[in-house]
């Protein structure tokens, strides 16, 4: 276990996911809502979100390697886990011996796994990727025709699905199109479930939800195209990321701070130093251009970000001291930053931003019953 800093740390507010399924589960109509639990949940903790997703109603969870699907499993999780990546070869038996449902790409890995569910005296339940523009993971028309046929054939394995997943859920268009000839596969194969629909689909391709959505960025309370949705305005973001004030400066007009002399303080300034860097996954990228928040003030990053310390201006914040919170993500005092915002501000995507937050920041929980 890597060891947990003090000086930062993310909250996670579990009634807010309780009510994110909530929203999903009326979005998505009658399907299954699957919580997607990959990345560490979204860097908020895989074990402790996919319990409070199952309570508040979520059907089964996916993630992307068996590793993580073994960790779930490990900490006493029973509710069905769908493995979306590949299967690799010393792992087979693996996810026959935690139930794993897995995807298979081809008839070597439809072997590897039919024998280990033999060796178990057990069938094992795999589904097949069908591609539908990502050119990523999914097989051809024809090649998921031939590999379900060959599935078949192996009495161990049990197709239990089929799915794909759509390049650009807001090109309505196009992904009707996908979505077409996606089920037209699915008929073809004689598939007994299928999904399509990730968070943005979700919210823009209500045909997309089949038998089956996963719920992945959405799940954390982040409207995946906020300039395009209405109804994913209703989620609510789980996590709160802050750090503490370790000591407060006094800098004269004239000095720089930080490395390299990125920031030159233009009248005497009181400079916060932050215990959190781009170690604990505060990106560099917001050297001299990102802010925290302080007693309800935004206050602006101020020189380089260190690996493991950042500077911000508290001159506008007076009665900020050391010891203090600096909110990174979340609100305080009515002023909010949200991952959507640090993410416009460096060029990325909020699901780089919340992944990219540190083992090293201990993720606490802030509220355990429903609201």
């Amino acid at each position: 276990m890597p060891v947990q800093s003090a000086t930062c740390w993310a909250e996670l507010d579990l009634d807010a996911l309780r009510h994110n399924v909530g929203v999903l589960q009326r979005q998505a109509a009658g399907a299954d809502v699957a919580a997607v639990v990959k990345a560490d949940a979204y860097g908020h903790g895989a074990v402790g979100i996919a319990r409070a997703a199952l309570d508040a109603g979520a059907g089964s969870l996916c993630v992307f390697t068996t590793p993580e699907g073994v960790e779930l499993r490990e900490s006493g999780i029973r509710a069905p886990i769908l493995c979306l990546g590949p299967i690799l070869p010393d792992e087979a038996s693996l996810v026959v011996a935690h139930s794993i449902s897995a995807v298979v790409d081809s008839e070597s890995t439809a072997d590897l796994i039919a024998e280990a569910a033999r060796a178990r005296g057990g069938r094992q339940p795999v589904q097949i990727n069908i591609d539908s523009g990502m050119q990523r993971h999914g097989l051809s028309h024809r090649r998921a025709l031939e590999l379900a046929a060959a599935v078949r054939t192996r009495h161990a394995l049990v197709l239990e699905a089929v799915f794909t997943h759509l390049p650009d859920a807001t090109n309505r268009e196009a992904s009707l199109d996908s979505l077409r000839r996606f089920q037209q596969t699915a008929d073809a194969i004689g598939a007994p479930r299928r999904h399509a629909a990730a968070s943005g689909a979700l919210f823009h391709l209500p045909e997309a939800s089949l038998d089956m959505v996963r719920a992945g960025i959405a799940l954390y309370g982040i409207d995946p195209t906020p300039e395009r949705s209405s109804a994913a305005s209703q989620l609510r973001p789980v996590l709160s990321w802050q750090t503490m004030i370790l000591a407060v400066r006094d800098v004269a007009a004239g000095e720089s701070v930080s490395y390299g002399g990125l920031w030159t303080a233009q009248r005497d300034s009181r400079i916060g130093v932050t215990g959190v860097g781009y170690a604990d996954g505060l990106w560099r990228a917001l050297s001299d251009g990102g802010s925290m928040i302080v007693r309800g003030q935004r206050c602006p990053i101020r020189g380089a970000v260190c690996m493991d310390s950042t500077m911000i201006d508290l001159t506008d914040a007076p009665e900020a001291s050391a010891g203090d919170a600096a909110t990174i993500i979340g609100v305080d005092g009515g002023t909010s930053i949200s991952a959507w915002d640090i993410a416009r501000s460096i060029g990325t995507i909020p699901y780089e931003v919340l992944t990219n937050i540190s083992a090293r920041a201990p993720r606490r929980i802030v509220s355990q019953e429903a609201g």
